[in-house]
């Protein structure tokens, strides 16, 4: 048993394991023995890279469960490590975005901390989604990434909850419209509005092809207002904002509805207790990358309060991502 010394110590090199990740991405390893294993002189030669430091990378990684040596200086692809090959829905994108820009961010996080301000601001003289405007390459990865993420989830939201009532659903900042879809794909009496701003809807209009029928596109920013409709569906967009910023989203929502809609906020709530969870985790990254926070239920609904609407009730889902129902109070 490792000692606590040890513990912290293997605690402080994450950094190293999770770059490493990034690089065995970008140099498409997991592809590489995607057939079966390989020696690393082999796997250098085919991703152009030096055999030793390769060697040194991977065997950093096995441990970690990403690959196994299957005999000295070769390798295999385990499960964990086949997520990361390019031609499976999965994390990839994920793990190449966080690891770039949000990564060095991230070095800051001691100035977050202290100010309570985003670490991303300081390091890139700009707030996250301003930078992603003016740089389109790391603004489709951060997409890709999302849509990784995404899987299985959209489609428990859709599920969970019964639109049978609605007319018109909104999904605000619904980038490329999985969401927007499944709902619709379900629900053939409701008609869409699928929202977001310029950037969002032009690649929705070009990802999206027949998936979104009956779905007006709308471009604008949802701190100024939003278009009308009885059923206001945000998932994951609250999460990406302080709480004065998020309340106003709500707000917006809750002027624009009638007095019979409802705003449905899908996000993974933050357990009680000191077990681990991803989302801890992506808590302490939004602090530092967006200012944003993951929230308890407790923390939503003083939100929802806050921007004039009635807490309803938590609906859980299939996947790890839960929907707050909230109505006009």
């Amino acid at each position: 048993m490792s000692s606590p010394s040890q513990q912290v110590v293997r605690l402080g090199f994450g950094f190293a394991v999770s770059q490493a990740l990034r690089v065995v991405i970008e140099l498409g390893i997991p592809d590489l023995l995607a057939s079966g294993g390989r020696s690393v002189e082999d796997l250098a030669a085919a991703a152009k890279a030096d055999a030793e430091p390769l060697y040194r990378v991977m065997r950093l990684l096995a441990p970690e469960g990403v690959f196994t040596e299957i005999r000295p200086r070769h390798f295999g692809l385990t499960e964990v490590g086949a997520a990361l090959r390019s031609d499976r829905p999965g994390p990839r994108d994920f793990i190449r975005m966080i690891n770039s820009e949000a990564y060095l961010a991230f070095e800051q996080l001691l100035h977050s901390v202290r100010t309570g301000k985003p670490a991303f601001d300081k390091v890139f003289g700009s707030p996250r989604f301003d930078w992603l405007s003016a740089h389109p390459e790391q603004a489709a990865l951060f997409q890709r990434a999302m849509v990784a993420l995404s899987q299985g989830g959209n489609e428990a939201v859709a599920d969970a909850y019964d639109f049978g009532r609605y007319t018109r659903v909104v999904d605000v900042g619904g980038g490329h419209g999985q969401l927007l879809s499944a709902i619709l794909a379900r629900s053939p009496h409701l008609s869409g509005v699928l929202f977001d701003l310029p950037s969002g809807v032009a690649a929705a209009r070009r990802g999206a092809g027949g998936d979104l029928p009956r779905t007006d596109f709308v471009a604008g920013d949802f701190f100024e207002g939003l278009p009308a409709g009885d059923i206001y569906v945000l998932k994951k967009v609250i999460h990406d904002w302080d709480d004065e910023r998020a309340e106003l989203i709500l707000r917006r929502c809750r002027e624009a509805m009638p007095t019979h809609g409802r705003v449905l906020v899908a996000e993974t709530l933050v357990p009680p207790g000191d077990d681990p969870d991803p989302i801890k985790a992506i808590d302490v990254v939004m602090l530092a990358v967006t200012g944003g926070l993951e929230r308890t239920e407790a923390q939503y609904a003083r939100l929802f309060e806050g921007a004039g609407l009635k807490f309803e009730r938590v609906i859980g889902t299939r996947a790890s991502i839960s929907i707050l129902e909230a109505s006009p109070a």
